[in-house]
This record gives C-alpha cells, sequence and structure tokens, in this order.
C-alpha cells in the first residue's frame, strides 16, 4: 500500500512534463465588396403645398336675394364650364334702374335737340341784329349744358347696365366648384361683397417652395449668362404625403427676384399637368429637383457608393472600415453624400440603401460590409467577398 502511495505522485509529474500546445486562433470572417460606381440622380427635396393654377373667389357685387340660376343642378365639388349660369341676385331692380337711366337718356337727348334748334335760331337772328351777342353766348352755353347732361346719363345708364349684369353670376372660368357658403334665399352685398363660392381651375397644379439661399447664388450667378435656362428645362417630381410619386413630372416656371430676408429662401413655383384630376388644390408634396450627386462638382453624374450601413460615424466624423492586402483590418475616414436605393431587379427583394462617398475612397478597396462588430483597427480578419450585386437601371434618390 505504500508503495502504492509513492507511485502516484511520479505519474503526476511525469504527465506533467509534456505540456499540451493550444491550437492557433484563426482571424475572424467579414463581408467585403468594393464600392459600385454608376450614375446617380439625387433629388433635392423641398416641402410645398399645392395650388391650383387659377383659384377665384366668386362673389355678390350687388345687394338682392340670392337664388341658384334656373335649371342648375347642385354644382358642389363639380366640374363646370366657363360661362355656365351659377346665381342670381333678385334682378327686378336693377332693370327698373336701367330703364330709368334709359329714360334720362332720352330726356337728355330732346332738351340737346331743343337747345340745339334755339341755338340755331339766336344765331340767325344775330346776323340781323335783332338779338344781342349776349343772347347767342346765353343759347350756346344752353346747348353745350344738354350735352353734358346727356353725358352724364349715358354714363348713369351704363352703370346701371353693369349693375343689372351683376345679378345674373356665370362661372368665370372652367374648374371645380366648392360648396355654397350662402344658402338660396338668404339677402347678399348689404355691407360687402359677399363671399358665395370659389372655384378652382386644377387642369394645373402650382407648386410654390422656398430654396435656402446658399443654394440659389449659384443660379443669380449664373442668371444673365443663359445658363441658367438649363434650371428650367429639369423634370420635376412630385411625391405625395402617402410616398407616392405623381405620374407626371413638372417643370419650374418662376423663380422669385429676390431672397425674403425674413427667412433667407428664394421662393420658386413649378408647374405640374393634372388632367386626371389626380392631384388637388391644398395637398402637401415634396418637390424633387434632381442634381448631382457631388454638390462640389454639378457636372458630375457618376458616383462611388457603399451600404449605408457600412458608413459609421464617430467624433472624428465619418468612416468605413477597409481590409489591406495582408487581410488586416483599417480604419478609412470619408465624406458621406446623400443616401439613395440600391438597384434590384427582383421586387420581392427587400429595399436597402447605399450612400454617396464623396471622398476617402477610390473604388478598389475591399470595404467590410457585414461583420462590423468584428472590426477594429489593426485586427486581423478572413475576407469573404459579398455575392455580385444584379445589375439593374440606376434609380433616383432624395437628399
Amino acid at each position: 500500500m505504500k508503495r502504492l502511495v509513492l507511485i502516484l505522485p511520479l505519474l503526476l509529474l511525469a504527465g506533467c512534463g509534456k505540456k499540451a500546445e493550444a491550437p492557433t486562433p484563426q482571424p475572424l470572417p467579414v463581408t467585403v465588396a468594393p464600392p459600385s460606381k454608376r450614375e446617380v440622380v439625387v433629388y433635392r427635396e423641398f416641402p410645398s403645398t399645392l395650388v391650383g393654377a387659377q383659384e377665384i373667389e366668386i362673389r355678390a357685387r350687388v345687394r338682392g336675394t340670392l337664388s341658384l340660376a334656373a335649371d342648375v343642378p347642385d354644382f358642389a365639388g363639380k366640374r363646370v364650364q366657363k360661362g355656365a349660369p351659377l346665381f342670381v341676385i333678385e334682378p327686378e331692380p336693377y332693370e327698373q334702374q336701367s330703364l330709368a337711366a334709359q329714360a334720362a337718356v332720352d330726356r337728355a337727348v330732346a332738351a340737346r335737340d331743343l337747345a340745339r334748334k334755339r341755338y340755331e335760331r339766336v344765331q340767325r337772328a344775330a346776323q340781323t341784329n335783332a338779338v344781342s351777342e349776349i343772347d347767342v353766348e346765353i343759347a350756346a352755353a344752353e346747348l353745350a349744358e344738354t350735352e353734358a347732361a346727356i353725358s352724364q346719363a349715358e354714363a348713369s345708364l351704363e352703370e346701371a347696365k353693369i349693375n343689372e349684369g351683376y345679378t345674373a353670376i356665370e362661372a368665370p372660368i372652367s374648374g371645380r366648384m366648392s360648396r355654397l357658403m350662402v344658402d338660396p334665399g338668404n339677402l347678399v352685398g348689404a355691407t360687402d361683397s359677399t363671399l358665395l363660392a370659389t372655384i378652382i381651375d386644377d387642369s394645373e397644379i402650382l407648386a410654390y417652395f422656398e430654396v435656402p439661399e446658399r443654394e440659389a447664388l449659384r443660379y443669380f450667378e449664373l442668371r444673365d449668362s443663359g445658363a441658367a435656362e438649363k434650371v428650367y428645362q429639369k423634370e420635376i417630381r412630385l411625391k405625395l404625403a402617402d410616398g407616392s410619386i405623381h405620374a407626371q413630372t413638372g417643370r419650374i416656371d418662376y423663380i422669385e427676384n429676390k431672397v425674403d430676408p425674413a427667412t433667407r429662401t428664394v421662393k420658386v413655383r413649378a408647374v405640374f399637368p393634372n388632367e386626371s384630376g389626380a392631384l388637388n388644390s391644398g395637398i402637401y408634396g415634396l418637390i424633387g429637383y434632381p442634381a448631382g450627386p457631388d454638390p462640389t462638382n454639378p457636372t458630375a453624374t457618376e458616383a462611388l457608393l457603399v451600404p449605408s450601413a457600412a458608413i459609421l460615424r464617430d467624433l472624428g466624423g465619418n468612416y468605413v472600415w477597409v481590409v489591406d492586402e495582408d487581410n488586416i483590418v483599417r480604419r478609412r475616414p470619408v465624406d458621406a453624400g446623400d443616401a439613395v436605393e440600391k438597384p434590384v431587379t427582383d421586387p420581392n427583394m427587400p429595399r436597402t440603401l447605399e450612400t454617396v462617398v464623396t471622398k476617402g475612397l477610390d473604388g478598389t478597396e475591399k470595404v467590410i460590409i457585414s461583420g462590423l462588430q468584428r472590426a477594429r483597427e489593426g485586427a486581423p480578419v478572413t475576407p469573404v467577398p459579398a455575392e455580385p450585386i444584379p445589375k439593374a437601371e440606376p434609380p433616383s434618390t432624395d437628399r
């Protein structure tokens, strides 16, 4: 038994003499891909509220009881054509005023004719010295007075006819009507021009938006040289509140001639066709102005892009992780631009974003796009190439 106790420690010592070697850890895998290069259209977006090409208030311009024009259906919310009868405002008093004004004109004409005959008689009598020169002058003055009375009576008649015309209200333009602001049977125009309805021509839609002064400076520099005409030739996109894109593009047709000192912005107007009636006055939209991917180089159309998730940011700014030729992770500072949708051919594939890189990459780098949590400066990794991206048409993008 004592011999066994002595042998066991010797066996343990012998076993400890052979030290097992630990396996060398393999570098962790990361997915890498070079930056893609393609043409990119970036849309600078500006909020806007849409309005109709013409928006007209229909008001009562004379006093009277309101009624609808004969055989006029309920036009609230419906389209009407220019010249369609809409309202009638108690025409009888104004018809009588026109008749009275016409009678005043006839009376003035009769007085003028009588004054002319008297003037002619006085002139003949003056040739034989039957009357004095003062009598001739009085007759001439009376004739002139009757001429002035005719002009005054005719002006009153014209005014009476204008007021009579205001009693029948027609659609001033073709467009879509609003609801009635005043029910028929009410007195209108008693103290002011009562608002009866509004009509909007929405065959075209105007979108007013404001561009920051710093972005308008380039246009101001070029507007007198003719080069700025390209601004008016660009196809402008309209994104609606639900995120959909209006089917038809528009164009800028007006840029304000001054900068608003309160907001430091310039008001711009774009016009969109709306024959289908899909757009309505008052709705919200985002105006998309197509621009190049690099703000510092307006003529550039191509850009380097990396997955947006690969661009990180800390106190030092934006950066990406790249793998060098020795499979070592290196930090690479970059200037990041706009985010764009990655083109795909399969509509069932999820949409992912890529970011324009304007500075820091040349397109040959192996950028880590997956496994970013394993990346740190100087760490060895095993780069795994990403699957090739299916080619597709370059998408339009938002800023």
